[in-house]
């Protein structure tokens, strides 16, 4: 029997890369070229077991993605493709609910692997991720750590720029409830808005530039 594999991204060339790692396996892989829409109805369609989703999608950020797609499909397993590595940010990821992270220098091998381990109930990090986690544990304590997934998913929409009407569209709930969610990452902070959130989270590794080498 055959095990459905969704995979989107806005690259050609990931795509048939995924398509060339799971040829001749059990796997039943459904490319979904990413538009500038997320097409949650194909997914739902689909009904896959485990999805791969590019980073690189723009109209959202993955936190968003993680969010609609636990809501739709809760026994789907979901493995999110990083164009850039920060350690913070994976542990984010991880926290909402990503049950793989894989980056640009995996190979195809590595990835079926690490597919089938989250099939099995694993975790899965490609492991360069792994390793970038392992630095960051022995620095300085991550004051995001103590929201909510809902909350770091908020906070993340916030930091991009996004307004509590785009926010509450993204999320399926109310501009009413969205505030609400900002003022408790406030108060679980220490700070009081948008702009020191989002120095806060530059600060801290959720967001930011990657050096040249990619090292954190």
């Amino acid at each position: 029997m055959s095990i459905p594999l969704a995979v989107v991204s806005p690259q050609t060339l990931l795509l048939e890369s995924c398509r060339q790692a799971v040829a001749e396996t059990d796997f039943q892989v459904r490319l979904l070229p990413f538009q500038g829409q997320f097409a949650d109805a194909d997914l739902i369609e689909s009904r896959p077991r485990v999805v791969i989703l590019d980073s690189g999608c723009e109209g959202g950020t993955p936190l968003v993605w993680i969010d609609r797609l636990r809501l739709a499909l809760p026994d789907t397993r979901v493995l999110i493709y990083l164009r850039q590595v920060r350690a913070a940010e994976c542990q984010t990821l991880l926290s909402v609910g990503a049950k793989g992270l894989a980056d640009q220098r995996v190979s195809g091998t590595e990835l079926l692997a690490g597919i089938r381990r989250m099939l099995r109930g694993d975790v899965y990090l490609s492991p360069r991720i792994a390793q970038s986690i392992a630095l960051c544990r022995f620095g300085r304590k991550n004051p995001f750590q103590s929201l909510s997934p809902r909350e770091l998913t908020v906070c993340d929409l916030v930091v991009e720029g996004a307004r509590a009407p785009e926010i509450a569209k993204s999320l399926s709930v109310s501009a009413k409830t969205v505030n609400t969610y900002r003022y408790r990452i406030f108060e679980k902070l220490g700070i009081t808005s948008d702009v020191q959130l989002t120095h806060l989270a530059y600060r801290h590794g959720l967001k930011g530039l990657e050096s040249m080498d990619g090292r954190i």
